[in-house]
């Protein structure tokens, strides 16, 4: 993560990224995100803004970037490699109280090539279930590997040192790729880490040049910037059609609520999976 772009601002209120779709998220102002153009933050078949959601939805639900012990390959669709859950990191979402990890197990679950396609983003950017399952597989053996290296450095950059850590949502703002998430970072214990801005070396395995995480720390904040509709938070926004290309929400039936995409009318479909609801237009 040396080479991430750190563009999170906390003091001012930037212009979201561009979407055709937005929502707005409890305690934030509404963010416009039509204003930016959509070249800022690169999407190769979706997989960026995808990935970095997937980190948020980690942060969130387990309170931790810790995927070698909360992760493992499996065998998948095809017989492709997919990463799962182990069940350390189911556990670790019930001791975070988030009892299975729904929203992980949903951004997990588009790794299935039976789905390619089926995501989008703006630009008509469609999501690739093989690069998307593919590149979290060949992330999760690069932090493998680097954490196992010896560490008698903790600023050696040949090796992946960062403390034991507890994450906890603070807020979003608006981001130069999206949205911005916040998380407070401290020790397990609660008190301050010594070196916080380390921390980006739990999300090797997020890509070293994934614009939409644009790690940020200050002394006892990180910031990451994924894709807005699909992490727990965001609620919709005013007006008869609610703006969006698919969205995640654990506590809400959406199926059949009015969508509006690129100029287009249409309904929530019923979700392939828990909790994810695509629009029908655009």
């Amino acid at each position: 993560m040396r080479n991430f772009v750190s563009l999170f601002i906390a003091s001012t209120a930037l212009a979201g990224f561009a979407s055709a779709c937005s929502v707005d998220t409890p305690g934030v102002e509404e963010i416009d995100s039509s204003t930016s153009g959509q070249a800022a933050c690169a999407n190769p078949e979706g997989t960026n803004a995808m990935i970095a959601a997937l980190a948020v939805a980690i942060g969130q639900e387990l309170g931790r970037w810790k995927v070698g012990t909360d992760f493992k390959i499996v065998r998948g669709t095809y017989n492709q490699e997919h990463l799962q859950l182990t069940p350390t990191g189911l556990a670790q979402c019930s001791a975070n109280r988030v009892p299975g990890c729904p929203n992980v197990k949903a951004l997990l679950f588009f790794q299935d090539a039976r789905y390619d396609q089926y995501i989008r983003f703006p630009g008509n950017v469609k999501l690739s279930s093989w690069s998307y399952a593919a590149r979290l597989t060949a992330g999760y053996k690069e932090q493998l590997t680097c954490e196992q290296r010896a560490v008698n450095n903790p600023r050696d950059p040949n090796s992946c040192p960062a403390e034991e850590h507890k994450l906890t949502l603070q807020g979003v703002s608006p981001g130069p790729c999206d949205v911005n998430f916040t998380f407070k970072a401290r020790s397990p214990s609660g008190a301050n880490l010594k070196y916080p801005q380390l921390l980006k070396n739990k999300l090797l395995w997020a890509g070293k040049y994934n614009e939409y995480i644009a790690f940020k720390s200050t002394p006892d904040t990180v910031t990451i910037d994924p894709t807005w509709d699909l992490n727990h938070g965001a609620s919709s926004s005013g007006g008869s059609c609610v703006n969006s290309y698919q969205k995640y929400d654990r506590n809400k039936n959406w199926t059949g609520v009015c969508c509006s995409c690129n100029g287009r009318s249409g309904k929530f479909l019923p979700p392939v999976t828990a909790n994810v609801y695509k629009c029908s237009a655009g």
